[in-house]
């Protein structure tokens, strides 16, 4: 099976560390980056991706990204805390990660799904 490339979360990683003078390093971004994995497979959010623009399935992804954030608390507590305390930073990180997920969701949904009025990606 051929994986298919995300946008690299490192990108993320290295706009976080910058814009918040965090450290975060490669064992974060893959903390990131299982989130949005466990996240994808949400039958809700797949559902919310079909029918939805993204700025709209954002809103359904921040629901369940804090829930993914509280269950994994244990993993990461840096980042637990620091997306749970920290507005700005939760709004960088749910954004990009929410646009991330629907990238993917999207892009394995096809083009019978897509809303009226959205172009394909």
């Amino acid at each position: 099976m051929v994986r298919e490339q995300p946008v690299p979360l490192s990108q993320l990683i290295d706009i976080v560390n910058e814009r918040f003078g965090t450290d975060f390093n490669q064992a974060d971004q893959l903390f990131f980056d299982q989130i949005v994995q466990v996240a994808v497979t949400d039958e809700g959010l797949q559902q919310a991706a079909a029918v939805n623009p993204e700025d709209k399935f954002e809103l359904v992804f921040k629901n369940l990204l804090e829930r993914l954030f509280v269950e994994r608390m244990d993993q990461n507590e840096e980042i637990f805390v620091r997306f749970m305390n920290d507005e700005p930073f939760q709004k960088i990180v749910t954004t990009w990660m929410a646009t991330e997920a629907y990238r993917r969701l999207r892009s394995t949904l096809g083009a019978s799904v897509r809303p009226t009025g959205v172009p394909p990606a």
